[in-house]
């Protein structure tokens, strides 16, 4: 079989789980915050938060974005977070919603929320030594950019790409197909990484790209891991799996 780097020619990166992760939890943030616009204080609010974020986020109904339509992107994407936050918060107690949920928006805005993994740099470094174009690719709204800057991943990419500004979000091919031509490379050229296999493996598949599925998430089995999207459990592997040298594994059952 070749090796998954051949005729690489670019690496797509997903963001947020990928590239970089929360520094505190979701429950932590949202708990400080509430507190200070009028939520009384109660136990185990951090986790009871952390847990209802974790329902709520994935079952809400995804942004509907509109090609060409930036302003009105972005306006629905503040208007999903709304939503999200306030079905986190339902029925918790008095709370001035509206500053609290300002306060939230402008704190994921902050490069200081948020913390890259430690072998990122070394990884985007050596890709980029080794002549591959690359590029983040996120379904993040506009905050990704100023996040990205403050952690000093933009000047180590050639591109940043996000559903907002596309008007399509992974895993539609619209957004893979945006960054590939910024890129000025063929899709089948392309390897994407990322931590969602729905959204960055298949997205990504079905785009033309070739995928790998990074799952950090030690207690996460689900079945991954065949030769055509291998997994791996952080970014060290990516450069020995690109030259071939190490199968991708899929996690024990």
């Amino acid at each position: 079989m070749p090796a998954l780097g051949d005729r690489l020619q670019a690496v797509t990166f997903d963001a947020a789980g990928t590239l970089f992760g929360l520094r505190d939890p979701v429950g932590s943030v949202y708990a400080a915050a509430a507190r200070a616009h009028g939520l009384p204080a109660r136990d185990g609010l951090e986790d009871l938060l952390e847990r209802r974020f974790r329902e709520v986020f994935p079952a809400l109904a995804p942004p509907r974005y509109r090609p060409g339509d930036r302003a009105g992107n972005d306006a629905e994407d503040r208007a999903w977070w709304r939503r999200l936050v306030l079905r986190v918060m339902d029925g918790l107690g008095p709370l001035a919603f509206d500053a609290f949920f300002d306060e939230i928006w402008r704190s994921f805005a902050e490069p200081s929320a948020w913390q890259k993994y430690p072998e990122i740099d070394a990884l985007l470094q050596g890709l980029r030594r080794s002549g591959l174009r690359l590029a983040i690719v996120s379904n993040f709204d506009a905050r990704l950019v100023p996040v990205c800057r403050g952690l000093g991943l933009e000047p180590r990419v050639d591109t940043v790409v996000f559903a907002a500004e596309v008007g399509a979000a992974k895993p539609r091919a619209g957004i893979f197909h945006e960054a590939v031509a910024r890129l000025g490379v063929a899709p089948a050229n392309t390897l994407h990484v990322g931590d969602s296999f729905a959204e960055d493996v298949a997205g990504a598949r079905a785009a033309g790209l070739r995928a790998v599925y990074l799952q950090r998430d030690q207690a996460d089995h689900r079945p991954m891991g065949d030769p055509e999207h291998p997994t791996i459990r952080d970014l060290r592997a990516l450069t020995a799996l690109i030259h071939g040298e190490v199968p991708g594994r899929a996690p024990p059952a």
